[in-house]
C-alpha cells in the first residue's frame, strides 16, 4: 500500500520530493500546497496531478484529501506553525532542516507529536550519504584501528547571496552546520563530552553576523574533531578527514580514500563495504565505485 503524501511548498528545493514520488511505488502525491501559482502549475506537470488537487492553503488540503503524512518545505521560519498544524490534525510530518527557528518551538512539536501519537521526521540528514555511512561504519568497527582525531571543513561563497539565515546572529551554525555536527555525531556514535565553539563574520559579508564558525568537540571515545565552516570564503575547499591508527581516512571528491601511515599512497578504502548504503534523498548510491 502506499503512503498518501500532501506537499507542502513545490517550488525550489520543495520540487525533489514531488519528482521523487513519481519514481516510486510506495509513495503517492495525493495533493500540492503552495501560495505561487507558477509553482503549482510545474508540480502538476511533473506529478500528473489535477487542479482540484491544488491549494493554497494546509488547512483546505488537510480538510480535503484523505493523507497519510505532510512534507513541509517552506521557509524555516513557518516550519514550527505548519509542523503542529500536521500533527494537530492527526498526519504524520516529514520537514526539510532546519526542524525549527528555536529549541523551545522543536520541543514544543515533539511534545505534540508524542501527544497525538504521530511521527516526525527532519529531511536533508548529511549523514545518510553513502560515503558519511561508510566512513562511519568503518571507524566504528575500527577496520583502520582506533580513530583518534580528525577534522570538518567546508568553505564556499554563496554568488546569489544570503539565504534563509541573512539577519541572524549565527547563521551558519543553525542554517547548515548542523549537518556536519549531526554526521560527527553519527560518525563517533554518540553526544560530545566537551565541545567549543565561536561564530565569526568576515569584513565582506553580507551577512548580519555568524557566516563562518570555529568550533571543536570531543567525544565520549577520546576522538576530538576540529570544525571550520563559512559562506563567505573566497576559495571553496571541503575536507573531511579522520586519522585512524593505520591511516587516514578522507572523503575526496566524492571517494572515500585511505592513505596509510608507511607508504605515502592514496587508496579506495573497502569498496566491498558500499553494499545495502542508501542515499538520504535518492535512492541507492555508490559512493565509492567498485573494482
Amino acid at each position: 500500500m502506499a503512503y498518501r503524501i500532501v506537499h507542502l511548498g513545490v517550488g525550489g528545493r520543495g520540487r525533489w520530493p514531488v519528482k521523487i514520488a513519481t519514481e516510486r511505488d510506495d509513495i503517492e502525491s495525493v495533493a500540492l500546497v503552495d501560495v505561487n501559482e507558477e509553482n503549482l502549475r510545474n508540480a502538476m506537470a511533473v506529478s500528473g496531478l489535477p487542479e482540484s488537487a491544488c491549494f493554497t492553503s494546509l488547512g483546505s488540503a488537510l480538510s480535503s484529501v484523505e493523507t497519510d503524512f505532510v512534507v513541509v518545505i517552506t521557509p524555516p521560519k513557518m516550519h514550527a506553525d505548519q509542523c503542529l498544524e500536521v500533527i494537530r490534525a492527526g498526519r504524520h510530518v516529514l520537514v526539510e532542516k532546519p526542524f525549527t527557528r528555536s529549541l523551545s518551538s522543536a520541543k514544543q512539536v515533539v511534545a505534540e507529536a508524542e501527544k497525538y501519537g504521530v511521527k516526525i521526521g527532519v529531511s536533508q540528514n548529511k549523514k545518510y550519504k553513502g560515503s558519511t555511512m561508510t566512513l562511519g561504519r568503518l571507524v566504528r568497527e575500527e577496520v583502520y584501528g582506533r580513530a583518534s582525531f580528525g577534522m570538518f571543513s567546508e568553505l564556499s561563497w554563496r554568488k546569489k547571496g544570503v539565504h534563509h539565515s541573512g539577519e541572524d546572529e549565527h547563521a551558519y551554525v543553525w542554517e547548515r552546520g548542523i549537518h556536519d555536527f549531526d554526521s560527527m555525531r553519527y560518525i563517533f556514535s554518540g553526544h560530545p563530552k566537551r565541545v567549543w565553539a565561536q561564530s565569526f563574520n568576515p569584513p565582506w559579508s553580507p551577512y548580519k553576523g555568524g557566516a563562518g564558525v570555529h568550533g571543536w568537540a570531543e567525544f565520549q571515545s577520546g576522538v576530538t574533531c576540529g570544525y571550520l565552516h563559512c559562506f563567505e570564503s573566497h576559495k571553496k575547499q571541503s575536507i573531511c578527514r579522520i586519522d585512524c591508527e593505520r591511516g587516514t581516512l578522507a572523503i575526496e571528491g566524492g571517494k572515500l580514500t585511505l592513505t596509510h601511515r608507511e607508504r605515502n599512497e592514496v587508496e579506495e578504502a573497502s569498496p566491498r563495504r558500499m553494499s545495502g548504503l542508501h542515499d538520504g534523498h535518492h535512492g541507492p548510491v555508490g559512493a565509492i565505485p567498485r573494482q
